[in-house]
């Protein structure tokens, strides 16, 4: 699947304006990774994310309208990964929050 490039320039301004140093980003399940040393905690997939979120917020996250979880090639879900459709990352105060959680998954 091929991710929108924009977005993935907006995630990385986003981790500028958050103070966040040392990000990096690889391809990821055919998108944009981003990770802070070795934990990938963002990946821009297609016109949406994949979002490690912390597991104490997995099971309300999933419930949202937007926000499912992420199971690749229809298996079992990824643990704590979800898929955030871009309706929900269209304004970046929104796209702030759900790095903030991505970054709090791998904290």
């Amino acid at each position: 699947m091929a991710y929108d490039r924009g977005l993935a320039g907006r995630v990385a301004d986003a981790l500028v304006r958050l103070g966040e140093q040392g990000a990096r980003q690889k391809n990821v399940f055919g998108g944009r990774g981003f990770l802070l040393g070795k934990r990938t905690f963002v990946i821009v997939w297609g016109e949406g994310l994949l979002v490690k979120v912390p597991a104490g917020e997995y099971p309300a996250l999933v419930r949202m309208a937007g926000v499912s979880p992420f199971e690749p090639g229809g298996e079992r879900a990824m643990g704590t990964w979800v898929v955030v459709e871009s309706g929900l990352v269209a304004e970046d105060p929104e796209l702030a929050e759900w790095i903030a959680r991505g970054l709090a998954g791998i904290r």
